[in-house]
């Protein structure tokens, strides 16, 4: 019994391992492949207690449902309810008698109790709530004890206690894990963010974001093109001697909430230097480029942006773009974009040169 314990939790401990390892990599994919994957590692986890049962006296059981409630509380929804569904599709073809018990008062009502509980009590997540969480789940999961076999009631007292410990006690470990992971992953990330973002305004750093709009380009998508962009702010220099340093950093932080706010997979933006900023974009009709830049030019034309107490001015860019074909050098197209921004200054500012 105890050998079956401790290789269910080795498997759920082992497909932790294989997740959080998947995560590490995360920018090298797209979100919805990211969610793909863990979404196949998990199901792979549930399934696998198929396999892996534990021996109880003359009773048979899993815990299949640990994962399935780790989900609910780390992962939501979107990722659960699909490992959800194929774990209760296969269960289903393996057939037996106790096919649909597992099923619905194994799997499915559980999982769904813990995502409506966890969205209840939202990010507290106390120790508390963990244990009523994994207490009733636990109960849900054995009702059916009591009603099959014909002796079930009499199952449930000799090795309910037994059953609910194990129960818990995987549980727990498991979520200790996760928890102690994820303090980690907090601590990695904060220090990851110190070092690939501009103290003042947050961007990435030019080198983070060439480093990761190199990554996206390796991956080579089809039917999508990649451009660099050079953003620099028209007059900044005369922006600082009338209004003060303090005032021109308070308009490029300012100027970079605004290009943040167009970032995803496809658009990052980082700052390259002093008043200038880059962005990588990835669009799959090329031709649209020149709106995809023009959006974002028109929000900044059209924000005033505060220089001073209840003083506010508009201020303008001018922008080079350059495509960076597959086969190129990223600071070839980078070098072309600057050219491009320059063209723009030279013909008055403001404007757009493609």
């Amino acid at each position: 019994m105890i050998q079956s314990i401790l290789s269910n939790l080795a498997v759920i401990l082992l497909s932790h391992l294989a997740v959080t390892t998947l995560l590490g990599y995360r920018e090298r994919f797209s979100r919805r492949r990211l969610q793909f994957y863990i979404v196949i590692l998990m199901s792979i986890t549930v399934i696998s207690m198929f396999y892996l049962p534990i021996q109880f006296s003359n009773y048979r059981l899993d815990l299949r449902l640990i994962p399935l409630i780790m989900l609910a509380i780390f992962s939501g929804w979107h990722i659960t309810m699909p490992v959800l569904v194929i774990a209760c599709i296969w269960r289903y073809f393996l057939g037996g008698d106790g096919a649909i018990p597992g099923i619905v008062f194994g799997m499915s009502l559980p999982t769904i109790f813990a995502l409506v509980y966890m969205r209840i009590i939202g990010n507290r997540k106390k120790v508390w709530d963990i244990f009523v969480l994994i207490t009733i789940c636990w109960f849900i999961s054995d009702i059916p004890l009591i009603f099959y076999p014909y002796d079930g009631l009499e199952i449930l007292k000799q090795i309910g206690f037994l059953r609910f410990s194990s129960f818990l006690l995987a549980t727990f470990i498991y979520y200790t894990v996760i928890e102690i992971e994820n303090g980690r992953l907090i601590m990695k990330q904060q220090l990851e963010f110190l070092a690939t973002h501009d103290q003042l305004t947050k961007l990435l750093t030019r080198q983070e974001c060439i480093r990761r709009a190199e990554i996206k380009h390796k991956m080579n998508e089809k039917n999508t093109h990649h451009f660099m962009v050079m953003i620099d702010v028209d007059h900044f220099k005369e922006l600082n001697d009338e209004y003060g340093h303090a005032a021109g950093d308070d308009t490029l932080v300012e100027l970079s909430e605004i290009l943040k706010s167009f970032e995803k997979d496809t658009l990052q933006a980082a700052r390259y230097g002093g008043e200038e900023f880059l962005l990588w974009i990835c669009i799959e009709d090329k031709d649209s480029i020149t709106q995809t830049v023009a959006e974002i030019q028109e929000n900044i034309r059209h924000t005033h942006f505060e220089v001073g107490l209840n003083q506010a001015i508009p201020i303008t860019v001018s922008i080079g773009i350059a495509s960076w074909p597959t086969g190129t050098s990223i600071h070839d197209a980078i070098k072309e974009a600057d050219r491009k921004l320059y063209i723009a200054k030279d013909q008055g500012r403001n404007q757009m040169i493609v």
